[in-house]
């Protein structure tokens, strides 16, 4: 077959490939020999992110490293804006803007809290084993942050500004809730056009996921009436007897084939022994992959809690919404498919994870209705574990070309 005819025989199989989304990708060689030499800066910076201890609650350690982070993004060209939390005491939530001269506006989100207390640090200090660098919140989120800090210096390096802005925002309160940072996301989501979320993905496979479940907390008050448990239980309304008798009517709310799980997960009743209680509250955790399932499941929920087995009882539903689910839809798998893509050029391969249990940011962000993508952050162990948690140092480069270049490439046209 000549040349002429090999092309027009895989003419149509170019066209269909372009159609797709899946052009050919060439490596950039330029680019991957930048982000290669920034590995040790790199290992550096996670260093000082380790050695600043900012669990949650320790608002002196999230303030310490909220001002080392404003200072990076303001020597980058960065303007800063802090957003303080009512909800956590006052600690900062940072947010820094950086101007391009190209056409698509990027958020780019990690967190700045762990869920380590003080004192953890000096007992697990920062220090590298090999390829693996460990230390308290190294993978979640604090490899998350050094990823964007230096890709971004990667794209600054270039010498051309490749996208219209990057704004980044690093939350103070992602492992409780982010209740005061999720209108925060939300509105800097609704401002961009694509959305990087910097968790971290697993060391011994490198994933991203396609959604997470939301998360909610519901509570059942039981009121009753007390009486003396051997001279007159009948006068009495047993508020324990009535709980439990909620728990076991409403056990088929939990439902894994749909990806609801909803579960009693704490009790109290009764204050002594010989008295009938008059109060009893359970508590439950409800997971779930679709927004609309909760509000559903909550509709039973009130439905069988008027079922009563004990006439006289109050029973008084209440939720607390943790999460709203987090689903990529179509437009957050060409996302994926583009990392892929670009992985592939540097031999390796990102395994696509359809849902999983854990809550995150990226279902804020997607309620923007903006392409979201979860997962850039550094390939990591141990991390919400009594393990040593740690993160692979040879996977710095490619995942800081990999975001780079995710960048470059969406600024040229999704």
């Amino acid at each position: 077959m000549t040349i002429q005819l090999i092309r027009t025989a895989l003419a149509p199989l170019v066209f269909a490939l372009a159609s797709a989304g899946l052009q050919a990708q060439t490596r950039d060689e330029a680019l991957l020999a930048r982000a290669t030499a920034a590995q040790a800066a790199t290992v550096q910076t996670l260093e000082r992110l380790v050695n600043i201890e900012s669990g949650s609650t320790n608002l002196d350690g999230i303030r310490a490293l909220s001002q080392f982070l404003e200072s990076e993004l303001v020597a980058m060209g960065a303007k800063v804006t802090r957003h303080t939390s009512t909800i956590q005491g006052g600690a900062d939530n940072i947010a820094g803007r950086i101007e391009g001269t190209g056409t698509k506006h990027f958020l780019m989100m990690a967190h700045m809290d762990t869920v380590y207390p003080v004192g953890t640090l000096a007992k697990a200090p920062f220090r590298i084993d090999g390829n693996r660098a460990f230390g308290p919140g190294i993978a979640d989120d604090k490899g998350g942050i050094a990823v964007i800090l230096h890709s971004i210096r990667l794209l600054l390096e270039r010498g051309s500004k490749d996208f219209a802005s990057i704004t980044v925002m690093f939350n103070s309160d992602e492992e409780v809730g982010s209740r005061g940072s999720s209108a925060l996301i939300q509105t800097l989501a609704t401002g961009s056009d694509y959305v990087f979320s910097f968790e971290p993905t697993t060391a011994m496979k490198e994933m991203m996921v396609m959604g997470t479940s939301g998360t909610a907390m519901v509570t059942a008050r039981i009121k009753g009436r007390s009486a003396h448990a051997g001279a007159n239980p009948e006068g009495g309304v047993n508020a324990l007897t009535e709980a439990a008798d909620l728990v076991l009517r409403t056990q088929d709310l939990d439902d894994k084939a749909r990806g609801l799980r909803f579960n009693w997960t704490m009790g109290k009743a009764g204050t002594v022994r010989n008295v009938i209680p008059d109060e009893a509250t359970v508590e439950a955790d409800m997971r779930f992959v679709r927004n609309e399932d909760m509000e559903a499941t909550l509709a039973t929920l009130k439905e069988r809690a008027a079922r009563k087995r004990l006439p006289d009882a109050q029973v008084e539903i209440s939720s607390t919404l943790g999460r709203p689910a987090f689903v990529a839809g179509a437009q957050g798998k060409r996302l994926i498919d583009r990392a892929n893509a670009i992985y592939k050029t540097l031999g390796h391969e990102i395994v696509v994870v359809p849902v999983t249990g854990g809550g995150t940011d990226a279902g804020f962000a997607a309620l923007s209705g903006k392409p979201v993508i979860e997962g850039m952050g550094l390939p990591g162990f141990g991390y919400h574990s009594n393990q040593a948690e740690y993160v692979m140092v040879d996977a710095i480069p490619r995942r800081l070309y990999l975001n780079a270049q995710m960048v470059i490439e969406l600024n040229q046209g999704d």
